[in-house]
């Protein structure tokens, strides 16, 4: 039983750790001009609400780092960051009013979405494999 108490801690820990890499990443392609660069609409500011929701909700898919998945930790991040990305533009987005894919924010929209997904899952899965899991 505490390995799995300590197992669900370290996997939402590390998913914190990627959504925050997800929020600086999506913030810095917006704040440095990638974004306008793909001609896509999407440049969030950076601010407690934003920060929080995506540091818990990055937690939460942190627990996909429970699945055994025996890849290099590289492609595991990779591979894990494409069911948030997935989530959010054919279901969050969609929700908010966006069409799937958020394309009325830009063509390349998804393409930035994915890249930040990237971040958060790589940033994760190397805080994973730097603690030894």
């Amino acid at each position: 039983m505490r390995d799995i108490v300590r197992n669900l801690s370290i996997c939402f820990a590390v998913g914190s750790f990627g959504g925050l890499c997800y929020a600086l990443g999506l913030w810095a392609m917006g704040r440095y001009g990638f974004t306008q660069f793909l001609s896509v609409d999407l440049a969030p500011s950076l601010s407690n609400a934003y920060l929080y929701q995506r540091i818990v909700w990055g937690g939460v898919f942190g627990l996909l780092f429970l699945l055994p998945l025996r890849n290099a930790w590289l492609i595991r991040g990779l591979l894990l960051s494409l069911v948030p990305a997935g989530l959010m533009l054919l279901y969050l987005l969609p929700q908010r009013g966006y069409d799937y894919g958020a394309l009325v924010l830009g063509q390349m929209t998804p393409l930035v979405i994915i890249l930040a997904c990237a971040l958060g899952g790589i940033g994760a899965s190397a805080l994973l494999r730097l603690q030894g899991k």
